[in-house]
């Protein structure tokens, strides 16, 4: 059978023209009465066929097929004989030219003469692989493309960097404007950065809006250098109708000095990156050793906190601070703070553990046991005789208001030890509302529905602090004790805490005067009418039991 006679099975003009459409897509056509198929170029280049025309149409394309997928894919094509369908849709491993197996997806569609028999059969190839080596959103390159020119940079003896960039907050972008306009914004940062792009240096979309470069010959300069290109970009960006500003994170590792295998590579930029957000850095932060063992701490530190939650809190305490009424100058209420010691860790403060316990969500069941160690102690001193503690506070964190059960298990509490719902106070810190504030607001008022006391503490450490008021409700504001200490400062400084106070007490809120320490400082919060007063002038955070002794047994003996 000569060439023409095969191709009169085909419309070859249909075919040459499909065949060209797309250099990732093979095509087929297979003439089932004649045993012949047509594969176009590309397929015959990439899978290493004899030829485009091939007779008996099966032998050249079953023997590249693998053999652990050899039966789905003949039980796919049996179903097409058999009439169950006429669409065969099969994943397969095919071996290319190079003598690699690839994934592929074949689809096809089978037609029958008037006698039922199979007639025509058409369809098209995807190469998994191919397809996995683009990012369809960006055009860049994917994290397993990043992984194989790692691999041959290193196979090579080649140094370089490698650096990850993280937009931060990008998700407001879809959630204000949709996500096909994030994506809209992610394709346009995609083309930026290829433009301003060193030579030598390949980019990378990571997943969600983070991104890779590897820059071959990358020194701790043109790595400074390429993060500067990228400022540069976002505090500009321009799509639309729209200007943008973005602003950014970043990690970096130099190779082969800091890390010698992809995943070494891989992870210690991701431990420089980790470092950049804990410093609330917004450009770079390079790898070093000292962050490796930063790391490796905070690891064992998690490790330690979850055995000790498992092993019922072991490890965990309380202490407590009083308030001061500055009208009585007596100590009615306190604010419980969280300890946590274990020998392997000496000296460890709740700056290095609660972050822990907020990211691993421990804080959730230690921020109950707290609430049940609190409300049994006030029980216990009411039963002591006249009890001069009216409330205690309790730190909450966003983290454990996202917990729905809290409000019925902190209720629950306050019915089992017969405690009055007003004599506990949530105070949570100002970061908790930012970007919040309707969510936060709808779970604070369940709280405050049930009786329970809401303060914001910090207050006056971020921005909008006075509109917010009008919006979460608040029964008490801690002005933050870095704002107290400036009023022995410049008389604007002054007014400014005199007005705060002034405002809040017009509208019915509470003001406790955090970090007072002394009297300079107490004579001037309390002419403003601070009405609460809380700091190291009149005692350090103390154990439950010297707490007790100091200022609840004493006021009844």
């Amino acid at each position: 059978m000569g060439f023409n006679d095969i191709m009169n099975g085909y419309d070859s003009k249909l075919f040459d023209t499909l065949a060209q459409s797309s250099d990732r897509i093979f095509f087929f056509a297979s003439n089932m009465k004649e045993n012949t198929v047509r594969w176009s170029k590309g397929a015959v280049e990439y899978f290493g066929l004899e030829r485009e025309i091939l007779y008996p149409a099966d032998s050249e394309w079953l023997k590249r097929i693998h053999p652990d997928d050899k039966a789905a894919c003949r039980k796919a094509f049996e179903d097409m004989a058999n009439h169950v369908s006429a669409n065969y849709d099969a994943d397969c491993q095919v071996c290319n030219a190079d003598g690699e197996y690839v994934w592929v997806n074949c689809k096809g569609y089978m037609t029958y003469d008037d006698e039922g028999q199979m007639d025509f059969f058409a369809g098209f190839v995807i190469n998994l692989g191919v397809r996995n080596k683009i990012d369809p959103v960006t055009g860049l390159r994917t994290i397993r493309e990043f992984h194989k020119d790692t691999d041959r940079l290193l196979r090579d003896n080649k140094s370089g960097a490698a650096v990850v960039v993280e937009l931060n907050n990008f998700q407001r972008i879809n959630d204000e404007f949709g996500y096909s306009y994030g994506d809209k914004i992610l394709h346009t940062i995609a083309r930026k950065l290829l433009e301003i792009s060193a030579q030598g240096t390949r980019i990378y979309r990571k997943d969600d809006s983070d991104f890779i470069f590897l820059m071959e010959d990358g020194t701790v300069e043109t790595v400074a250098e390429e993060i500067e290109k990228i400022r540069q970009i976002f505090s500009a960006l321009n799509t639309g109708n729209n200007s943008i500003y973005l602003d950014f994170r970043a990690g970096a590792v130099l190779f082969p000095q800091d890390g010698n295998c992809f995943d070494q590579i891989m992870s210690n930029m991701l431990v420089a990156l980790e470092n950049a957000r804990s410093a609330g850095m917004t450009s770079l932060s390079l790898y070093s050793e000292e962050m490796y063992l930063k790391k490796t701490r905070v690891l064992r530190l998690r490790d330690a906190i979850c055995e000790s939650v498992n092993d019922n809190f072991q490890g965990f305490s309380i202490v407590m601070q009083p308030i001061i009424d500055s009208r009585t100058g007596k100590g009615t209420s306190c604010e419980t703070l969280l300890r946590w010691s274990d020998e392997r860790f000496p000296g460890i403060g709740p700056m290095e553990f609660i972050p822990i316990l907020e990211d691993t969500a421990f804080i959730i069941p230690v921020g109950q046991w707290i609430i049940d160690q609190v409300l049994r102690n006030l029980k216990d001193w009411d039963a002591r005789g006249d009890n001069p503690i009216e409330k205690i506070h309790v730190n909450v964190s966003y983290i454990q208001l996202q917990d729905d059960g809290l409000v019925d298990y902190t209720v629950g509490k306050l019915k089992e030890y017969g405690i009055e719902p007003e004599r506990l106070v949530l105070e949570l810190t100002e970061s908790c509302r930012i970007g919040r504030i309707d969510e936060l607001t709808e779970r604070l008022q369940k709280f405050k529905d049930q009786g329970i006391g809401i303060a914001l503490d910090d207050f006056g450490t971020g921005y909008a602090s006075l509109a917010v008021l009008k919006d979460i409700p608040t029964d008490i504001v801690k002005l933050d004790h870095t704002m107290i200490k400036s009023v022995v400062g410049t008389d604007k400084e002054r007014k400014l805490i005199e007005f705060i106070i002034s405002f809040c007490n017009n509208v019915g809120i509470i003001v406790c005067a955090e970090g007072v320490e002394n009297t300079t400082i107490m004579g001037i919060v309390n002419k403003a009418g601070a009405e609460l007063l809380q700091g190291y002038y009149f005692d350090k955070p103390l154990l439950v039991e010297d707490f007790y002794n100091k200022y609840v047994k004493l006021e009844h003996v």
